[in-house]
Parts: structure tokens; C-alpha cells; sequence
């Protein structure tokens, strides 16, 4: 079985965060559990990959709830570098429609047998998948 490095799930968390629910307020959560499960490892990470240009805005992590329609946009964001990694990585064609994304992770790291080790993502995606259910 395949693991995906850590750098590699944690773009993934922001890509699966990014098509499916997109929310400051979600962000903010992740964030606190992604530090919560990794501590210094996970912000050393976050630097690398900003400096790689796979994701941008860590200045503008909300740390509160933000109210619905507030100025502040969802920070950290995956660059299009970080969107075409995790593509190329699970064989998501660029074409595929938005809403179809997080199909495609599901079959794609069942079919190759990828197996994920961050706890964090692992309950984001089964969240995920059960708001997808349920649309």
C-alpha cells in the first residue's frame, strides 16, 4: 500500500477543502486540528510549501469565527501549482466538473491503494463525503 507524504495530504486537505466546501470558517478548523495533530511539524510544513508556490496566505489564517459575508476571503489557498500537484498525484483531469472532484479522490486513492496517515484529513474527507451524500 502507498502513503502519501505529508507535504502531499496536507495540499490535499486545502484541495478537498478548496472544491468542496471553502469556508473561512472551515479553514479555521482545520488549521487548529491540522497544529493540533502535527504542532511545529505541521507550520514548518506550511512554510515549505509556500515557498514551494503550492499554497499562498498564511498571513491571513483565521484564527475566529468569521460572520457570513465578512471582507476576510478563505486563507491559506492552494496556488494553481498546489491544485495540479494533487491532480497529477490522484489523475484528476483538470476537466473534471468541480462537484465531481471529490469522486474522483475517493476512487483514485482506493484504486491505487493510497493510504493516508493524517487523522485530520482522514475526518475531513469521510465529512466530506457524507455532505456529498446528503446534496
Amino acid at each position: 500500500m502507498e502513503e502519501m507524504n505529508l507535504r502531499e495530504q496536507i495540499v490535499l486537505t486545502y484541495y478537498i477543502h478548496y472544491y468542496v466546501d471553502n469556508d473561512p470558517n472551515t479553514m479555521a478548523e482545520l488549521h487548529h486540528a491540522l497544529s493540533e495533530e502535527l504542532g511545529e511539524t505541521y507550520t514548518e510544513t506550511l512554510e515549505e510549501l509556500k515557498e514551494e508556490g503550492l499554497v499562498n496566505g498564511l498571513e491571513a489564517l483565521p484564527d475566529s469565527y468569521v460572520e457570513q459575508g465578512a471582507e476576510k476571503i478563505t486563507k491559506p489557498m492552494l496556488t494553481n501549482k498546489g491544485v495540479m500537484l494533487i491532480e497529477n498525484i490522484l489523475d484528476i483531469h483538470s476537466y473534471a466538473v468541480e462537484r465531481d472532484k471529490l469522486s474522483y479522490i475517493q476512487n483514485n486513492l482506493e484504486r491505487n491503494s493510497i493510504r493516508l496517515t493524517v487523522q485530520t484529513l482522514k475526518n475531513y474527507l469521510e465529512k466530506a463525503k457524507k455532505g456529498s451524500a446528503e446534496e
